[in-house]
C-alpha cells in the first residue's frame, strides 16, 4: 500500500492480485479506516503494471515538457464565425502539451486556444512548463498548486491557468498509462460507455444558415442543438426549424447589459429553451446574472469564463446559475474540475462542462462526464475539420460519442496530423 499524492487530497491504492481499488480523501493509510470512500473497483487490471507503479511511486521524473500548436481548417457551412478580436477565420487550434517521464511514457494535454496564439504557446514553455521539469508526473495535486501559487502574479484567470490545465491533463493521462486504467476508472468508473453530445452551432448571423445547420445536424442525430444568435429572428428561426425533434439551447455568450439582457429573457420565454447561457455583459457579473435568473422564466447556464473552483462557489452563492460549466482547459484541468463537479452536487446545481475543443481537452471531458452519476452531455462545436486530430474516432455517431477505453486519455493525437497542421 502506497500514498500517491499527499497533497489537497490523500489517495491511496490496495492492491493485490484480485483487484484494484481507489480510496479517496482518506487521511490515514489503512483500508477500512478513516473517513475513506471507495468510489472505484477495477478486476483483471494487470498486476505487474500495478506492482511498477507501487515500487516507483518516487520516480516517474518528467524529463520532456513541449507545447505544440496546431490549427486545422473546417468547414462550418456559413460565414465565418467569432473574430476573437482579429479577423474571422475558418480554422481551430489545439494547443498540445506533452509530457515525457524518464521512463518514456507520455502524457497529453491541451489549453484552450484561438487564432494561432503563438503568444499563449511562447508564455506557456516559459513560465509554465519550465518548473514540472525534474517533478515527479505522479505528484498531480502538488504540481497543480505549486504552479498556482508560484504564478498566481500572473492571474487567477486566463493564459496561465490555460498553461495549469493543460499540464494538470497531460499528468492524469500519464497516471493512466503508467497504471493501465482508464481515466474513468481513475475517476470512480464509468456510468456509460457513450455520450450524448449536443451540436453546438456556429454563429451565422442570418435566418437561412441557422435553419440548415440546425436540420442538417438532426439529420445527422444530434437531439439538443446549441444556438450563438443573438436576434430574435434567427433564434426563432432555429427553434421552429428543430420542432419536436431536437431541444435547443441557446449560448449568445455575454452580449447584453442587465436591462436588455431582461428584454431577451422576457421575449424568448415562449420558444422553452433548453437552457440560456451568459446572456449578461461582463461574465462576472454574477448579481446581473443573478436577476435574470430571478424571473423563473429560464434555466441559467455560465462558467466557461471561470479559473477556478472558487469563482463558481461565487456564481452559486450570487444565486446566479442553474448549470456550471467550467472547460478543463481553462479552469485549472481534470484536479479541478473534479471539485468543481462535487460544489454542484452538493448545491443542486447541474454540471455540464464546456468543451470548444477537439484534443486531449475534449477526451478529458468526454471521461469526466462518463464518470459522473448524472453523465453530462458533451459539447461539440458543429464543425467539419479537414482532418481529425484522433482520426474520427471523437466523432459524434447519431448523436452520440464512446467513452475510450484504453489507459489514460485512451488516445494520443495522430502524429501525421500534427506534422501537417502544426504552425508553431
Amino acid at each position: 500500500m502506497f500514498v500517491l499524492s499527499p497533497g489537497r487530497y490523500w489517495r491511496t491504492f490496495a492492491i493485490d492480485t484480485r483487484e484494484f481499488v481507489l480510496f479517496v480523501n482518506c487521511r490515514q493509510s489503512a483500508v477500512g479506516r478513516g473517513p475513506c470512500l471507495r468510489i472505484s473497483e477495477t478486476k483483471g487490471i494487470s498486476f505487474a503494471g500495478l506492482q511498477r507503479l507501487s515500487s516507483s511511486a518516487g520516480s516517474h521524473k518528467i524529463v520532456k515538457a513541449d507545447a505544440i500548436l496546431v490549427s486545422i481548417p473546417f468547414e462550418s457551412g456559413g460565414v465565418p464565425p467569432w473574430s476573437f478580436g482579429g479577423a474571422p477565420k475558418l480554422q481551430f487550434d489545439t494547443l498540445l502539451v506533452r509530457l515525457e517521464t524518464e521512463q518514456g511514457v507520455v502524457g497529453w494535454g491541451e489549453a484552450f486556444s484561438r487564432c494561432e496564439d503563438k503568444s499563449l504557446k511562447a508564455m506557456i514553455e516559459t513560465r509554465v512548463l519550465p518548473l514540472v521539469i525534474g517533478r515527479s508526473a505522479l505528484e498531480i495535486g502538488k504540481i497543480k498548486y505549486d504552479l498556482e501559487f508560484q504564478l498566481q502574479n500572473f492571474g487567477r484567470v486566463g493564459p496561465i491557468v490555460y498553461g495549469v490545465s493543460a499540464v494538470d491533463i497531460a499528468l492524469w493521462d500519464i497516471l493512466g498509462k503508467i497504471s493501465g486504467l482508464p481515466l474513468t476508472a481513475l475517476l470512480g468508473g464509468a456510468f456509460a460507455s457513450e455520450v450524448e453530445v449536443y451540436a453546438s452551432l456556429m454563429r451565422y448571423g442570418n435566418c437561412a444558415d441557422v435553419v440548415r445547420a440546425t436540420r442538417q445536424a438532426i439529420e445527422r442525430g444530434y437531439r439538443y442543438i446549441k444556438l450563438h444568435e443573438v436576434t430574435e429572428d434567427e433564434i426563432r428561426a432555429a427553434v421552429e426549424a428543430a420542432g419536436a425533434q431536437a431541444a435547443v439551447m441557446l449560448d449568445t455568450n455575454c452580449p447584453w447589459p442587465v436591462a436588455e439582457a431582461l428584454k431577451y429573457d422576457r421575449l424568448l420565454e415562449p420558444l422553452n429553451l433548453y437552457w440560456l447561457e451568459e446572456p449578461v455583459w461582463p461574465p462576472e457579473n454574477y448579481a446581473g446574472l443573478a436577476r435574470i435568473r430571478s424571473t423563473g422564466r429560464h434555466h441559467i447556464a455560465a462558467g466557461e469564463n471561470a479559473g477556478s473552483l472558487h469563482d463558481f462557489v461565487a456564481m452559486i452563492a450570487a444565486g446566479a446559475i442553474d448549470i456550471a460549466q467550467p472547460d478543463v482547459a481553462k479552469a485549472g484541468g481534470i484536479s479541478e474540475l473534479l471539485q468543481i463537479a462535487a460544489l454542484c452536487q452538493a448545491e443542486a446545481i447541474e454540471f455540464v462542462p464546456h468543451c470548444a475543443i477537439f484534443g486531449p481537452g475534449q477526451v478529458a471531458t468526454i471521461h469526466l462526464n462518463a464518470a459522473q452519476r448524472s453523465v453530462p452531455m458533451l459539447e461539440r462545436l458543429y464543425c467539419d475539420f479537414e482532418a481529425e486530430i484522433y482520426g474520427g474516432a471523437t466523432l459524434p455517431v447519431n448523436g452520440k460519442v464512446a467513452v475510450p477505453t484504453g489507459p489514460g486519455l485512451g488516445l494520443d493525437p495522430d502524429p501525421g496530423v500534427i506534422n501537417r497542421y502544426r504552425v508553431a
